[in-house]
């Protein structure tokens, strides 16, 4: 099953009742936690199997999806890309492949 890397806030005290856990079993941080959130997930009761994350959120308004600030879509991406081109005027033209050799040399 494929894995997504994030980055959690957890108590301090829950972190090293579960590092205690994973040494007592021989498991990694990963497997453990792992565990523990897909039973988590399993107990919820309010989660309907069918709703997609998008429907989950409408019927909790206090639920948001929050886009990171740094975050693009190929759409935005594109638009920046083609705002700068041109906004670099140099006297003559610029080989960027020799350029780029060049500094990779120390000239």
């Amino acid at each position: 099953m494929p894995t997504v890397k994030t980055t959690l806030n957890i108590d301090s005290e829950v972190m090293q009742k579960i590092k205690l856990i994973a040494v007592n079993k021989n498991k990694t941080l990963t497997e453990i936690i792992n565990k523990m959130l897909k039973q988590g997930v399993i107990n919820e009761t309010e989660i309907n199997k069918n709703d997609t994350l998008e429907e989950r959120i409408n019927k909790n308004p206090n639920l948001k999806l929050i886009k990171p600030k740094n975050a693009l879509d190929k759409t935005d991406a594109m638009k920046s890309f083609e705002e700068l081109k041109g906004s670099i005027k140099t006297e003559k033209s610029i080989n960027a492949v020799k350029l780029i050799n060049e500094v990779r040399r120390g000239e």
